[in-house]
């Protein structure tokens, strides 16, 4: 652990939002680093020549009038990020650790940087205080301090690589592309979208993490790697030991419906969970079953074999990512 100090005059400090939506006329203009209520998200500018990072970061950290329901968000984020270093595709952590703001610090509003005025009272530039700074190795120091920092008025934060692919609810939702969605990505390419997921998710419950929290905005497309990468695990769970089968298959349930039909049609499945800044008994309370919804251009961008796959997604009928993940490559096949 080292302490660094915050703050503008140090060279190291919090700039514009990372985390704002703002729909207006019909246009979104700030798309979302980690949306959510447990956190705010700024970017992190280091301006002294000695971050150890190749590009700004994300700063993810924990509102400080929500302590009580975003601590065990925090917590297992904490662990998933911590053991699931070194899989393709899921941003890492760089470092975590606590922040304690100087007594004079405010957090700004949540305003969309539209403009560089508004960019400037959005920003966390005047915020100041000190960093404790955990490697990812060192998390389990990190959590052992958790409660006592938090009774001191530390917040906990995470340090993050920020997302400069495009992100896929930009490119796949019907309603924000104007219907248009079917013309950005293939259905090649929407397969193997389909199967890096699936192999991260596979992955990711081999080691004891599932992700439940499938809205498609946790999601981006590198289109010159052809890769997709995923963010934000607040809202899964870490079961290292003894995880449930039925635990597995509702997180396969929970992509299907959101992050997959959406892919597919355009639309998340009828009745899943709403895009927008969830909540863990958002995910729990919702259908452990849904019926695939297809407009009329989807129904000619789909053959039958996807549709029937579809669905049987929806119905839960996939036990295990590697399952999904031989029939997304068998229709794959299909489409070279």
């Amino acid at each position: 652990m080292i302490e660094k100090k915050l703050s503008i005059q140090s060279g190291l400090y919090l700039a514009e939002p990372l985390d704002t939506w703002l729909t207006a006329g019909n246009q979104d203009f700030a798309v979302p680093e980690a949306a959510g209520s447990s956190a705010r998200v700024f970017l992190l500018k280091d301006e002294t020549g000695s971050s150890a990072y190749k590009r700004d970061p994300a700063f993810k950290v924990m509102r400080h009038d929500k302590i009580s329901y975003a601590k065990p968000l925090f917590l297992e984020e904490f662990r998933i990020l911590a053991n699931l270093q070194n899989i393709q595709g899921l941003t890492p952590m760089l470092q975590a650790g606590f922040l304690k703001t100087d007594a004079a610090s405010m957090w700004p509003s949540e305003l969309a940087p539209l403009s560089k005025d508004a960019e400037q009272k959005a920003s966390a530039a005047h915020v100041s205080g000190t960093l404790s700074l955990f490697a990812p190795d060192e998390t389990d120091t990190l959590l052992e301090e958790m409660d006592e920092r938090l009774a001191d008025g530390w917040l906990p934060f995470l340090i993050l690589e920020r997302r400069w692919e495009d992100n896929l609810y930009l490119l796949c939702d019907a309603g924000y592309t104007r219907g248009n969605f079917v013309k950005n990505l293939t259905m090649k390419q929407v397969l193997d979208i389909s199967i890096q997921i699936v192999d991260m998710l596979d992955k990711a419950h081999q080691r004891g993490a599932t992700y439940l929290d499938h809205k498609l905005l946790h999601y981006y497309w590198n289109e010159y790697r052809q890769k997709v990468i995923m963010l934000d695990w607040n809202i899964g769970h870490w079961q290292p030991q003894n995880i449930q089968p039925e635990v597995l298959q509702f997180d396969l349930v929970q992509f299907s419906s959101r992050a997959m039909h959406h892919i597919f049609t355009g639309r998340q499945a009828p009745g899943s969970v709403a895009v927008g800044p969830n909540r863990p008994e958002d995910i729990n309370n919702s259908p452990r079953h849904f019926k695939a919804s297809y407009s009329y251009d989807v129904q000619n961008r789909l053959n039958q074999e996807e549709m029937r796959f579809l669905e049987k997604a929806l119905d839960g009928n996939f036990l295990s990512a590697a399952e999904m993940r031989d029939h997304l490559q068998y229709l794959a096949s299909k489409r070279l």
